[in-house]
């Protein structure tokens, strides 16, 4: 299992180099569309492998103000299921689980500085890749034991991008424009007075789109090159692992994907917090496998899936908790992943401001309610509307509904308990003139440190 941070689906698409991770997909299945259960590190991990959503779990932030309590020794995770099987469970890289990776070894996380490439700064997420890239070669190069290994390897790359967007609050000195990345369509947000609350003063409340609040379309495309350049440098130690592995004779599953994705210069905005879009809840999923039939894996798949469907893979028995569905027929005999929608969920990323929302996503469209008061609503028509752009809520009232009707029932079934939680934001946090580039002074995050 390789697993890599802050990958956006989209970041997939186009020219790119990532020649290991298109060989992988051409002999995995792949999603179609695989939704994230929160875009937010921390949430995402302890959902994943706790096969639970995060009102479940109950870790709903990446920590400061707003801690998260350790997922209970109790709960069935993925590595306590393989470890009870028989299994060697070994991981190595970023943890930040909330302690939802229980039945796994967890190897030490460290750091091995390296000089930075031309243009291209690194800091402790390039760094602590480095290292777990050599943990993990040098225990498979000398691993002799012959009893079945379920391993992870996560990378923290492409998040070394965070890093950058700080390095480049104030603008950069040069005019680099070798080689840069096209803007994407939905560039220029001239819907932002449509949008929730919380999207709308995004730049207030989360530290790296404030950072980037007066940046150029140059910069953008500064910071999308720099993007792919921290994914390349994932993509080429996701190669040597996977070498190693084949090298050592070891055959069995491989499952890639990433806890969440990236705003990649949508709508003006950088790395993700509280929007629910395509670009920071699509995330890429491939897996292959001896009887896995590479090709698309098509209809709505989540990240909640894996657990079971590692299960499913091996033969194992899915604990009754496990949410997400097996998808191991599937893999092997095609099919449509049977699920007529999918949700993500948002509540605060460090607590200094919490806003709560949910995304309900079909295979044709996008509904995302929000608990501020004002605009509480937006849909979007996928096949008319593919990039999000023009919230259209209030001019398709029968379709609203019906995703109002499966955002209740979704609601009634998970037991979310969205509708009785409390939001909090300071007034300061919502009171300049909308845009972006109003922006001004610290972010909460900023201000509550």
């Amino acid at each position: 299992m390789v697993v890599v941070d802050q990958l956006a689906a989209r970041a997939l698409e186009g020219k790119r180099e990532t020649p290991n991770l298109d060989r992988l997909r051409e002999m995995s299945q792949s999603a179609e569309c695989c939704i994230t259960q929160c875009p937010l590190c921390q949430p995402s991990r302890a959902s994943f492998w706790s096969g639970l959503y995060p009102h479940e779990t109950n870790v709903l932030s990446n920590g400061r103000k707003w801690p998260a309590n350790p997922v209970s020794s109790s709960v069935e995770t993925l590595g306590r299921v393989l470890s009870k099987a028989g299994y060697e469970t070994r991981h190595f890289g970023k943890r930040h689980d909330a302690g939802a990776l229980g039945g796994f070894w967890c190897a030490e996380e460290g750091q091995t500085v390296i000089p930075d490439a031309p243009s291209l700064p690194y800091n402790f997420d390039t760094y602590n890749d480095v290292f777990t890239h050599k943990q993990a070669l040098d225990f498979l190069r000398a691993r002799q034991s012959s009893r079945p290994l379920a391993m992870v390897v996560d990378l923290v790359n492409p998040h070394n991008i965070c890093g950058w967007v700080g390095l480049h609050k104030d603008g950069r000195p040069d005019e680099e424009t070798e080689g840069l990345p096209e803007l994407p369509p939905n560039f220029e947000f001239d819907d932002i007075a449509n949008r929730g609350t919380p999207v709308q003063y995004l730049c207030c409340t989360h530290i790296r789109q404030g950072q980037a609040s007066h940046w150029s379309p140059l910069l953008f495309r500064q910071y999308l090159k720099a993007y792919q350049g921290y994914l390349a440098l994932a993509d080429r130690m996701i190669g040597d692992v996977l070498n190693a592995w084949r090298d050592k004779g070891l055959g069995g599953y491989i499952l890639f994907w990433s806890d969440h994705g990236d705003a990649m210069a949508s709508r003006h905005m950088v790395t993700k917090d509280v929007c629910l879009y395509r670009e920071a809840v699509e995330v890429p999923l491939f897996i292959s496998g001896p009887d896995v039939k590479p090709g698309t894996l098509r209809g709505l798949a989540e990240l909640l899936d894996i657990a079971p469907t590692v299960c499913g893979l091996l033969g194992l028995r899915k604990p009754a908790s496990f949410q997400g569905k097996d998808l191991s027929g599937l893999l092997r005999e095609g099919g449509v992943v049977d699920r007529p929608y999918a949700v993500s969920q948002w509540h605060t990323e460090w607590g200094y401001t919490v806003s709560p929302c949910r995304l309900v996503r079909t295979q044709g469209a996008s509904y995302i309610r929000y608990l501020e008061p004002g605009v509480q609503e937006e849909y979007y028509d996928l096949a008319s509307d593919p990039f999000e752009e023009h919230n259209a809520a209030s001019s398709h009232p029968g379709e609203v509904a019906m995703m109002r009707r499966l955002f209740t029932e979704y609601l009634r079934e998970s037991h979310d308990p969205f509708e009785s939680l409390a939001w909090n934001a300071d007034r300061r946090w919502r009171s300049h003139e909308l845009g972006f580039c109003h922006h001004e002074g610290p972010t909460a995050p900023e201000a509550g440190k």
